[in-house]
């Protein structure tokens, strides 16, 4: 939808087209104009972007993660995820 279009668009901080004046069109047979909004705040939610860091972590618990085929990024998203709930609570 258009809406959504928007909403990226503004997300990924390109150049939003600039408002039309709807007054200015000249419309044939069957055309109309609509109105678009967006919600950027649910389109943030979203498209939430991910960041590269670099953590440290000891050596032994790196050795039974990568034993355990557990994916590091997903874990330590998952952590930090449900310590944000608690201190939000």
């Amino acid at each position: 939808m258009a809406s959504d279009v928007l909403a990226e668009m503004n997300y990924n901080q390109k150049d939003l087209p600039e408002p039309s004046n709807p007054k200015t069109f000249k419309l044939e047979n069957e055309d109309f104009t609509a109105v678009v909004s967006a919600n950027l705040s649910a389109k943030k939610r979203q498209l939430r972007r991910h960041v590269r860091k670099n953590v440290t972590i000891p050596a032994d618990l790196a050795t039974w993660a990568e034993d355990a085929d557990i994916n590091l990024s997903a874990a330590l998203a998952e952590a930090l995820a449900a310590k944000h709930k608690k201190m939000k609570s």
